[in-house]
C-alpha cells in the first residue's frame, strides 16, 4: 500500500480529505484518476475543493508538481471535470 502523502502535492490535509472520500492509498488514486477522486472529495467538502485541488491530484498521479503540467493539459482537465 503506497502512502498518499508520499506523492507530490499531497500533504496531510489533502490525504485526509481523500481518505474521507474513500480513497485509501496511492494505488486507489491512480486507479480512479484525478477527476473521479476529485468528485469523491467534492461530495464531502463541496465548498473546500477548487481547481488547484484537481490539478494537485493530477500532478500526484503523474509524479510531479501540478505546476509542471503543461497549461493546455491543465485547461483540458479542468474543463472536462468542472466544465
Amino acid at each position: 500500500m503506497d502512502s498518499l502523502q508520499q506523492m507530490p502535492n499531497i500533504g496531510a490535509v489533502l490525504a485526509d480529505r481523500l481518505r474521507r472520500g474513500g480513497v485509501e492509498d496511492a494505488g486507489e488514486l491512480r486507479r480512479l484518476g484525478a477527476g473521479r477522486a476529485f468528485e469523491k472529495i467534492r461530495e464531502d467538502l463541496p465548498e473546500d475543493t477548487c481547481t488547484h485541488t484537481l490539478l494537485a491530484l493530477e500532478g500526484a498521479i503523474r509524479g510531479t508538481r501540478w505546476t509542471a503540467i503543461p497549461q493546455t493539459e491543465r485547461d483540458t482537465l479542468v474543463n472536462r471535470v468542472l466544465g
